[in-house]
Parts: C-alpha cells; sequence; structure tokens
C-alpha cells in the first residue's frame, strides 16, 4: 500500500507558529492570523488551528522522484522541522551553550531552510532555474557538437528532459536543498554570537509573521544579525559582532519587544500572529500602510 503524496506544504514549520496558539472557550488551541483586508478596508483576525495557516498547496512537489512526489516536503524539510524542533527546545529550555555542536547545526538549517523555502523563493526556482538550464544547454557548444554528430535533431533541452525522462524544473527545485546546507553562509551563522532574549510578561508580548525570520545585513557582514521569536516572550539572537549582541540584550524588555515586533510586521508576506488584542492598533496602522504602498 503506496502513502499518500502531501500537497499542503508548510512554509513556516507548525513548530515555530505553535507557541501562539490560544486556547478558545470551546477548548479548541487556535492562532489569531491578523491580516489587512483591501476589500473592506480594515484589520481582518482569521482564526484557525495550525494547520490553516503558512502552507501553499504543492509549493514542493515534484513531477516524480524515486521516494515520492512530495519527497523534498516530506523527507528533507521534514528531517530539518524534527531536528530543528529539538534544538529550539534546547535553546528556550537551558540557553543555545546547551547545545551540542551537531544540535547548533541543526537549528542552523532550521533558520536557512525558512528563507529557502519562502513561495516567491521557491516559485523563483521553478522558473529562472528551469530557463537557466535550458539556455545553458541549449547554447553550450560542446553538448550541440555531439548532437549534431549523432544526427539528434532537437533542442538539448527537449533532449533531456523529452528523451531522457528527466524534468529540468524539478531540478531546479531540488537547488533548494543545496541553499539550505549553504556551508558558507552556515558556516558563519554557526561561528555567530548566539542568545535567547526573555521579555518580562508585564512589558508585552512578541508577534510573529509568516515571515518569521529576521535578518538585517548580509551574513558576511560585521553588522548581520539573525532574530527569530520562539514564544510570545522570548526570541532568538545571532550576531556576527558581539557588541551588537550586547546592545540588543541592554535594551529594555519594552524597547525589544517594539523593535522585533515592528520588524516582524514590517516584512509579513500577509499574516500576523499575536496571543493577545493589544497589538490590533498599531498592526492595523502598520499593515494599512504597507497595503497602501504596496
Amino acid at each position: 500500500m503506496t502513502n499518500q503524496i502531501s500537497a499542503r506544504h508548510h512554509f513556516v514549520p507548525k513548530l515555530l507558529l505553535r507557541p501562539w496558539l490560544v486556547k478558545k472557550s470551546s477548548g479548541d488551541e487556535v492562532l489569531q492570523g491578523y491580516w489587512w483586508n483591501p476589500y473592506s478596508n480594515t484589520l481582518a483576525c482569521k482564526v484557525r488551528g495550525l494547520d490553516s495557516f503558512c502552507f501553499q498547496l504543492d509549493l514542493l512537489t515534484l513531477k516524480e522522484h524515486a521516494s515520492g512526489r512530495d519527497a523534498i516536503e516530506r523527507i528533507f524539510f521534514g528531517d530539518i522541522d524534527t531536528r530543528g524542533a529539538v534544538a529550539r527546545d534546547i535553546i528556550l529550555d537551558s540557553g543555545p551553550a546547551a547545545l551540542s555542536i551537531d544540535q547548533r547545526s541543526d537549528f542552523a538549517r532550521l533558520l536557512l531552510s525558512l528563507d529557502a523555502r519562502r513561495p516567491a523563493n521557491v516559485k523563483k526556482l521553478r522558473t529562472e532555474g528551469a530557463a537557466t538550464f535550458r539556455n545553458g544547454l541549449n547554447n553550450d557548444p560542446d553538448i550541440l557538437r555531439e548532437m549534431k554528430k549523432f544526427g539528434i535533431n532537437k533542442r538539448p533541452s527537449d533532449f533531456v528532459e523529452q528523451s531522457l525522462g528527466r524534468d529540468l524544473e524539478d531540478s531546479a527545485l531540488t537547488i533548494v536543498q543545496s541553499l539550505v546546507n549553504n556551508p558558507t553562509v552556515g558556516g558563519r551563522l554557526i561561528n555567530a554570537h548566539w542568545l535567547v532574549r526573555k521579555v518580562n510578561r508585564l512589558s508585552g508580548s512578541i508577534v510573529i509573521s509568516d515571515r518569521p525570520l529576521i535578518r538585517i545585513h548580509g551574513y558576511d557582514q560585521p553588522g548581520a544579525t539573525w532574530l527569530l521569536p520562539l514564544s510570545p516572550h522570548s526570541a532568538f539572537i545571532a550576531c556576527n559582532d558581539k557588541a551588537n549582541l550586547a546592545t540588543l540584550m541592554r535594551l529594555s524588555d519594552e524597547r525589544f519587544a517594539k523593535e522585533i515586533n515592528r520588524s516582524s510586521v514590517g516584512q509579513a508576506e500577509r499574516f500576523v500572529f499575536c496571543v493577545d488584542r493589544s497589538h490590533e492598533n498599531w498592526v492595523g496602522k502598520h499593515l494599512q500602510g504597507r497595503s497602501k504602498s504596496g
């Protein structure tokens, strides 16, 4: 009996959104996803379970694969999320210093995966990546010469796809795995200075968006900073420069929460998740402003 192919691919792992679940009077746990409705020109709130947010149907589905058409989502990203969740829990409970070398790498790969599997980036891989492969094949003089030699009257890209049965869009999509396992970026992140910033509950709560990873400056710049909300009252920080980390840790809890929240809302694709209604006013203003400018 074959396993059913998964079509619902989450570009934000449910493990990251789970801390923002709130319990309803019915006992159900739901996310409160705020978004700006341009038709009614108002802030709207979608209240649903984890499965209802941050996914796209067939986002990473391949046309064919020996391990199943959902192999990238189910196997590759499934492993990243499973290992990343273990590392995340250790970070929250005991801090980054408690991670083993392998667990530190697991969490870094989770962070890198958040950019790699964004729908906009996956779409670019499918279209521009496949086009690059085709152009490369069709304009390679050695390949053209060999095909002429054997009397093959097809474009090289058509020959590869039609005669050899290799889909170039699938080939381009598999590059997403290399983006996550990039040793240059990953190595720099792993060797950065890591800490968790806790926020007192009386100083407000941290929101998270459907584009949760916040990156400031290029990975190889001295000012490079990575921030990821981990719960409504804690966030992960990685800085290339220890002085920048110290500056962030010196901010008051209220100021830190406001700064990270502003960054999260500023880069949201659509949804912002909050655990309380105190954020509605300012979130609405920021999302409305983005709607007008966009």
